[in-house]
């Protein structure tokens, strides 16, 4: 059983440098949207019209999947004339790491 103080550690301790993970797992719960990061991670620029013909989806329905990926900072978004492309945040730590791990888990 825990005492005062190592629960007052415990609680100290939850929320620090993981406030963004929830979001990200609830970006990826989705199985469309992990495997539009998955397809990022393989072709490091791809456009929202590839992503809809690989998926067989609409352009708007892989631009909202695109969107949520972006929100929580996984993917940077580029505008080529009308074209929007994506590719994988690699400033963001988070989605480093899950590519580090993603590309370990494919061997």
């Amino acid at each position: 059983m825990l005492t005062k103080k190592q629960i007052t550690e415990v609680k100290a301790g939850l929320g620090t440098n993981t406030a963004g993970f929830p979001l990200v797992f609830a970006a990826l719960g989705d199985s469309r949207r992990f495997h539009i990061f998955r397809l990022l991670m393989k072709h490091h620029d791809i456009c929202v019209t590839d992503v809809a013909r690989v998926f067989g989806m609409s352009v708007s329905a892989a631009s909202q999947q695109l969107r949520v990926l972006e929100r929580v900072g996984l993917v940077l978004k580029t505008r080529m004339g009308q074209m929007v492309c994506y590719e994988i945040n690699q400033e963001n730590i988070i989605a480093k790491q899950l590519v580090a791990l993603l590309k370990k888990s494919d061997k």
